[in-house]
């Protein structure tokens, strides 16, 4: 067991595991996109940066890195807050404004945050980027505009499934995910990306318009 400082308490966690688990182990919910816990780790989202005392002088994402002996955590300082705030304002850049009509209304990892961490309004006045739907089979409704780019869905398909179905295109302002030929992704376990994908980028083709969460 280690020996650390969270918000000025001090707690006794496990070894080798990273500061998001040792917070979520204590009780301390840390914001993410990106991280699963039965997937790999990313760290591509950066929404769950946190503040090291005496070792960084800028926000470290706590998915990524594993505690040490006598680490000082802070998890919600406006240094902290202000960062997330700044991450989820790029988000929204191009993220449509649709949230009366989508399925994931009510229940988005996205519209939870914004609510919490975000901005009243916004400094963008340029058009939104307009990623074109992938047809991926009857049971799973794609809008990729929504995408966030949390590859839950890519490390889904390549770890659990074993079936290189989902990838990221392009780089920088063009990035996408989808499938690099058409194709249907055929596992029987294909719905769990639906309940996998933060935002309603990947939702129920049966479901959709039939109800609210």
């Amino acid at each position: 067991m280690l020996f650390v400082n969270i918000n000025n308490n001090f707690f006794f966690v496990k070894k080798n595991i990273s500061i998001l688990e040792a917070c979520k182990f204590v009780g301390i919910q840390i914001p993410r996109f990106c991280y699963n816990e039965s997937l790999s780790v990313a760290g591509n989202c950066r929404m769950c940066l946190v503040e090291i005392e005496a070792m960084s002088n800028k926000p470290v994402s706590s998915c990524t890195l594993l505690i040490s002996e006598d680490m000082h955590i802070l998890t919600d300082t406006p240094f902290v807050k202000k960062a997330r705030e700044n991450i989820l304002e790029s988000l929204l850049l191009s993220h449509p404004l649709d949230c009366p009509i989508c399925d994931q209304a009510g229940e988005c990892d996205l519209q939870d945050q914004v609510k919490i961490f975000g901005l009243k309004t916004s400094r963008y006045f340029f058009k939104k980027r307009v990623v074109e739907d992938k047809y991926v089979g009857s049971v799973v409704k794609t809008i990729m505009t929504r995408c966030i780019h949390c590859t839950r869905c890519v490390r889904f398909s390549n770890e659990i499934l074993g079936k290189f179905f989902f990838g990221t295109l392009n780089r920088g302002q063009n990035t996408e995910i989808g499938t690099y030929t058409s194709n249907i992704f055929d596992s029987n376990l294909s719905g769990n990306v639906i309940d996998l994908c933060p935002v309603g980028a990947l939702t129920s083709a049966s479901y959709a318009f039939k109800a609210r969460p």
